[in-house]
């Protein structure tokens, strides 16, 4: 009897131990999970290169960054055609020539920035990259009324510095997968071929109205009816985006 109450007394000594140990198990538990990273549920920002569809639906766009007298012919021919596009407008434009971009904003085609200095934001830092943004943003804003969520990089040219800034102030990236090449003045036929050629459901089609694109008015119409031809729709860039997933490249 004796053995079996120290036996006993020695068990229960050590079942008081129990709650302490677990304790510790616990926290030492608690240390180690910290130590791991959490994982995000945040898609990583990506540049948008065109939208994956079926339908044949395309987006055209143009880019503006100086100039007064390719606009007017462009906005003409788009009134004519019933078209809505989606125009990507430099800060120091919009301010310079406020009627432009009112006028873009007024006939419902869709506002987005091409940014403030037309400079490679890839070079630029972090900092810089946001202050160019910003002020496009700000003259947008004040010349239209139009708060622009969608921006092309002066150039295309971005990295996943820019991407993430860009994502920070609430912008998608846009690209292009079908190049008209206009801003080299190639000709109006090898314009209207490129575009007709390169064309495909989901696209993004680059274009510019600047002033260095003087074929791009006598193109446009013959590509407006060649996609017409080919049974596209065209829509702003937002309106494909419903259409189907952003495609990186």
């Amino acid at each position: 009897m004796n053995i079996y109450f120290l036996n006993f007394s020695r068990v229960r000594r050590y079942l008081f131990l129990i709650p302490a140990l677990l304790t510790m198990a616990a926290l030492f538990t608690g240390v180690l999970l910290s130590d791991i990273p959490a994982v995000s549920s945040k898609t990583k920002p990506h540049a948008i290169y065109k939208v994956k569809t079926e339908r044949k639906v395309a987006a055209l766009t143009f880019d503006i960054s100086w100039g007064t007298k390719v606009p007017g012919p462009v906005l003409d021919t788009l009134k004519k055609n019933n078209v809505k596009s989606t125009f990507f407008l430099s800060g120091p434009w919009v301010k310079k020539y406020p009627e432009f971009p009112r006028r873009i904003a007024a006939e419902g085609h869709e506002i987005a920035s091409h940014g403030n200095r037309h400079i490679d934001l890839d070079r630029e830092s972090p900092a810089a990259v946001k202050e160019e943004i910003t002020a496009a943003h700000q003259s947008i804003k004040e010349v239209t009324g139009v708060d622009p969520c969608l921006i092309r990089t002066p150039n295309g040219a971005w990295d996943d510095m820019v991407l993430g800034v860009a994502d920070e102030l609430g912008y998608k990236v846009i690209q292009w997968s079908t190049d008209s090449l206009d801003w080299k003045k190639p000709g109006v036929d090898v314009i209207v071929n490129r575009v007709l050629d390169r064309v495909h459901p989901g696209s993004i089609i680059l274009m510019h109205a600047s002033d260095t694109c003087l074929q791009t008015p006598e193109a446009l119409p013959r590509v407006l009816e060649g996609l017409k031809a080919r049974g596209y729709e065209l829509v702003t860039v937002s309106e494909l985006l419903k259409d189907g997933p952003g495609v990186v490249d």
